[in-house]
């Protein structure tokens, strides 16, 4: 009887793993962000356009650590990546709906 008992414990907790294990995956899927694409509207962010502005930000503006990741919220701008670069200075480089650069400047939030 204890081992039926420990077994269906250990399947109970194994269970509540996994299920919470689905449910940070699916979080670290989509990026919750203000997207604006010169409307100002919420959205998401999908974990590929993320990846995708992420790359062309950094190949403009050299290694850095991503800071912040969203929607672009100035005018004719899609995403915005905030990026603190290896000599600590802070960037915000702002990219186009093709992921295309469009400028980049000091982070002034």
């Amino acid at each position: 009887m204890r081992k039926r008992t420990a077994w269906i414990i250990g399947a109970a907790v194994a269970a509540a793993a996994l299920g919470s294990a689905t449910v940070a995956g699916a979080a670290g899927n989509m990026v919750v962000d203000d997207l604006t694409t010169n409307g100002g509207s919420q959205g998401t962010l999908s974990q590929a356009d993320r990846d995708k502005a992420v790359q062309a930000a950094l190949a403009r503006v050299g290694p850095g650590t991503v800071t912040d990741v969203e929607g672009g919220d100035d005018p004719g701008s899609a995403y915005e990546v905030e990026i603190r670069l290896n000599s600590g200075s802070e960037v915000e480089v702002n990219l186009g709906p093709d992921f295309q650069v469009l400028n980049q400047g000091v982070e002034s939030d």
